[in-house]
């Protein structure tokens, strides 16, 4: 049974007339009622009551003309929602951040995507960059916000600057240098700092050694966690200081000022993705990233 089978039934028992059904199909009428014959053989049964004056359906009929005009209704929108698909109209995203993507460009990105796409499913999850890797690696996310060590395209991750902002110093409110505004960095030389692991956070971790040792000292690191609003806890408590993210200034934990590093330092978030991956969501979802990015911080 083909599609053009039920079609043609359903144009006939609309009709009640071979030669008005045929019309309505742009087809000459013997291979329209050789169609229908074709239909009621493989079913079995009689569908119309055919004389040399009228048509009539059968009950059957009208028991399969319910069931015809319901097959192409789904047939429809299968074809609908199949164009959408490819469109990435439809479908899942599964999305990584790291912590301060949050405080950045990430949710406005997510809100113009779902503007435009409210019929995908979103998912998010908030990792640091190696366990982001590992996910886009594994096909368990789709894309990562995240700052990822140099060289990572080698290993077929695509990766694009989304978000540019400033470095700032995270000191306990009590510290004698709360007032430096901007602070250089080399007054920090002999004070205690609280980073975030390399293993959980290469590509950050390296830009801040580097940062330091270009003023002419190595950080003395006492603490490492996992995430930077522990880090930020860690540095109220007055243990020791840190270098974050701009956006982390939106925390607004107590206990801890933020200032500008001098020299307007800065940082950057990536986005990241699978080399290839062929995904029309996927493709849709850089899309908007690109434009919502270029809109809040240019990347050039």
């Amino acid at each position: 049974m083909e599609l053009r089978h039920i079609t043609s039934f359903i144009a006939v028992a609309e009709e009640l007339h071979f030669g008005r059904a045929a019309k309505r199909l742009n087809i000459s009428q013997p291979p329209l009622s050789q169609q229908i014959r074709q239909l009621e053989e493989e079913i079995g049964v009689r569908l119309f009551n055919r004389t040399r004056r009228r048509v009539e359906i059968t009950a059957a009929g009208l028991v399969f003309l319910t069931e015809a005009r319901r097959i192409m209704a789904l047939t429809k929108e299968a074809v609908r929602q199949t164009i959408r698909a490819d469109r990435g109209e439809l479908g899942s995203l599964a999305i990584g951040f790291i912590g301060s993507a949050n405080y950045s460009v990430l949710p406005r990105v997510i809100l113009d995507f779902r503007k435009q796409y409210q019929d995908v499913e979103v998912s998010l999850t908030e990792m640091n960059t190696s366990h982001q890797l590992e996910a886009l690696r594994d096909d368990r996310i789709h894309v990562g916000f995240m700052r990822p060590p140099r060289g990572i395209e080698n290993e077929g991750i695509s990766v694009e600057p989304v978000f540019r902002e400033p470095l700032v110093a995270a000191i306990p409110d009590h510290h004698p240098l709360k007032g430096e505004t901007p602070l250089p960095l080399r007054l920090l030389a002999k004070e205690s700092f609280i980073m975030i692991p390399r293993q959980r956070g290469p590509g950050f971790f390296d830009s801040i050694i580097a940062l330091c040792q270009q003023e002419g000292f190595s950080p003395h690191i006492v603490l490492e966690a996992s995430q930077f609003h522990t880090v930020i806890g860690l540095v109220a408590t007055g243990i020791g200081v840190s270098i974050l993210p701009a956006s982390m200034q939106r925390s607004r934990m107590k206990g801890v000022v933020f200032r500008t590093i001098a020299g307007g330092v800065e940082t950057v978030l990536d986005m990241a993705w699978v080399t290839g991956n062929p995904s029309p969501v996927l493709r849709n979802f850089i899309d908007i990233a690109r434009k919502t990015a270029r809109s809040l911080s240019p990347c050039t």
